[in-house]
């Protein structure tokens, strides 16, 4: 009778190779753990921060990312900001923080620390959303926004707000789902020094890189970036059936104000306890910019409803400035100041502001900032 073959019994203790695998990435695992922690702790020093100016939301706006990190520095340097320009690149170019602040405080005693946060390419809308964070992380005791008749044309300007709300950094400032990524560039002061690289292995990488480094270096610690630039033929109209401007008069021709757009303005006029004075006002323009849309008279239309939208809301509204105070060699174009104009246009602008104070008791004032989010 032949016999049955017993079943072989399972090896149920692991192999040494095994063991080894399980261990090796166990101690992978802690060994990577480590220097993420090393270099969080490392780059939240003053040190590391001194030697390294580098940094990145992970944001496509570079600008926008320069005048965060740029505005970060200023408000450790100076204990705060009390005042915050806002507005798109005529802000960024046409008023400089320092000529204002320092003429402000000639004419009426008291020192501000202002801030230029002009981003290029921003409309009311996405302002909007940057001012409640702003308002929330600073506590400034006042914002000037300068706004102009693009802001309010609700098809102006939606793909970079697109864009730039998308992102997952503003949708972590939200009550967004949670996302590592977003926390990961909310909070880690690590991942924000790693960030500018992440393109690296882009052939446009080096040339992308260079100019974020240029623009660092060219804008002030108080977020003002000087133009060179002089214009040419600013006092000329624009030609309808110039194919270069014709997505100007497409867009802007039949000029109305958009409700949401003012909607968009009344959160800016009323973003947070800690800001008591919204001032509204303008560029002073030169007069061919209003042929986009439709001429002067529908720029003083425009200019009336903003006043009185303005003051019903709880702002100040402070009339534009005229356009004969800024020579034609001061300008980069019929909308933009260069590098001549702004100190003349923050000189002027410090004037109204002072006098606001002085005659109606609107006054600008600091107000120390104990503590901020980082």
């Amino acid at each position: 009778m032949a016999t049955q073959k017993q079943p072989q019994e399972e090896n149920t203790t692991s192999s040494p190779k095994t063991h080894s695998l399980i261990a090796s990435i166990i101690i992978g695992v802690a060994v990577f753990a480590f220097l993420l922690l090393a270099l969080e702790t490392i780059s939240r020093t003053d040190w590391f921060a001194s030697k390294v100016s580098t940094r990145s939301l992970g944001i496509y706006h570079k600008q926008f990312e320069i005048k965060w990190f740029k505005l970060e520095d200023y408000v450790k340097e100076n204990g705060g900001v009390d005042v915050l320009l806002l507005g798109n690149s005529m802000v960024n170019t046409g008023i400089d923080p320092d000529v204002l602040s320092a003429e402000y405080e000639k004419l009426t005693g008291e020192h501000l620390r202002i801030f230029n946060f002009g981003v290029e390419g921003l409309t009311v809308a996405p302002t909007s959303v940057i001012a409640k964070i702003l308002a929330e992380k600073y506590q400034p005791s006042a914002f000037l926004f300068v706004t102009e008749m693009r802001d309010y044309v609700a098809e102006n300007g939606l793909t970079v707000e697109n864009q730039l709300l998308s992102d997952e950094w503003f949708r972590a400032q939200k009550t967004a789902p949670f996302t590592l990524r977003g926390w990961l560039k909310l909070n880690s002061s690590a991942i924000k020094y790693l960030l500018p690289f992440r393109n690296w292995s882009r052939a446009d990488f080096p040339d992308t890189f260079l100019m974020y480094l240029r623009r660092w270096g060219d804008t002030s610690a108080s977020g003002y970036e000087g133009d060179l630039n002089t214009g040419k033929d600013i006092d000329k109209h624009p030609d309808p059936n110039d194919p270069e401007e014709a997505e100007n008069f497409a867009m802007f021709q039949n000029f109305s104000i958009d409700s949401g757009r003012l909607d968009d303005l009344n959160v800016i006029l009323n973003s947070g306890d800690s800001v008591q004075m919204v001032i509204v006002t303008e560029m002073p323009l030169y007069p061919t910019y209003f042929d986009y849309f439709g001429g002067e008279k529908v720029h003083e239309q425009y200019l009336d409803t903003l006043k009185a939208f303005v003051e019903q809301k709880g702002g100040v509204y402070l009339p534009p400035l005229g356009w004969e105070l800024i020579p034609l060699d001061y300008r980069v174009d019929n909308h933009h100041l260069n590098i001549k104009g702004a100190p003349v246009f923050s000189t002027l602008l410090a004037e109204q502001l002072a006098s606001l104070c002085n005659n109606e008791g609107l006054c600008l004032q600091s107000s120390p900032v104990t503590g901020v989010e980082q």
